[in-house]
């Protein structure tokens, strides 16, 4: 018996196939630590451990011979697997930034699509929407409705970061300047800090920062990684050895939140996930 669970333009896959009692879980290699943080278990049971494929690139598989595992964490370890792969999008390297990136950005969840292909945005894209761009124009009640959607969803991506010990932690939002502080995805980011009950990451932008809707991707790094070489941001705490959570409100390229994240690797960070609101349906900036 073969299980197979996977989403559509999402990172994350897992398979677990069942031969005579003997178990065989394949996943991509990258989120073999994702798996070891929610069921440790399962690698220690196993006499060969995770082992990369010689056949397929980037795919490794555990063995759990039979005898050597609890049918009641097969079970749970199931059940799992089919809400750790579809709940949430899990966004890897895009062929659009993967010559300009490596490994600076550990994990990257997005509670939905802004949009579904061909008809309207999603219940989280509506809210994202509505709050970044008719905020003004919404009554109370609206702005209520629309945040308790977006933290609601945004908390229960959570669910899916392997936070161990909170205070090795802290939540951040991406460089802002003192205006760019009082939008919605630094509020959030905020707000998202105090749910979590972990510390904010002030990331502050000294300069200006120009508009860059209509860059090509290269000339958008070439931007950051200025702004970045130059001094221009600073954070509030030391981060050698801490791990960041980045808040934001939508990933399309996914090239800020990777450049923000190669800077906070070379502050001393050990590992930077970061959690968004919305993915949008192409991988390309607007340009």
């Amino acid at each position: 018996m073969e299980y197979r669970f996977e989403r559509k333009r999402s990172d994350f896959w897992i398979t677990v196939h069942e031969n005579d009692g003997a178990y065989n879980i394949s996943t991509k290699t990258g989120y073999i630590g994702i798996i070891n943080y929610f069921f440790p278990i399962l690698e220690k049971r196993s006499p060969t451990k995770w082992k990369e494929s010689k056949k397929y690139e980037g795919m490794s598989t555990l063995w759990l011979p039979q005898d050597h595992y609890d049918r009641d964490v097969i079970a749970k370890f199931i059940d799992w697997c089919e809400h750790v792969t579809n709940d949430v999008l899990w966004l890897g390297i895009n062929r659009n930034i993967q010559e300009y990136f490596k490994d600076e950005l550990d994990y990257c969840i997005a509670a939905d699509f802004n949009i579904v292909y061909g008809e309207s945005r999603t219940e989280i894209g509506e809210a994202e929407y509505q709050l970044k761009y008719n905020a003004a124009q919404l009554s109370e009640d609206e702005k209520k409705k629309y945040i308790d959607v977006v933290m609601d969803k945004m908390l229960s991506s959570c669910a899916y970061v392997p936070f161990g010990k909170r205070e090795d932690w802290y939540v951040s939002p991406m460089p802002a300047t003192e205006a760019g502080r009082e939008k919605m995805a630094w509020k959030m980011a905020e707000e998202m800090g105090r749910r979590l009950e972990i510390p904010f990451l002030r990331a502050v932008l000294f300069t200006y920062k120009p508009q860059m809707k209509n860059v090509s991707i290269e000339e958008k790094i070439q931007i950051w990684r200025k702004i970045y070489q130059s001094g221009a941001v600073s954070v509030n705490q030391p981060l050698r050895g801490k791990k960041v959570l980045i808040i934001d409100d939508l990933y399309q390229s996914g090239t800020t939140m990777w450049e923000y994240a190669r800077f906070l690797k070379n502050l001393g960070a050990e590992c930077v996930f970061g959690v968004v609101c919305v993915k949008s349906l192409k991988d390309r900036d607007n340009t």
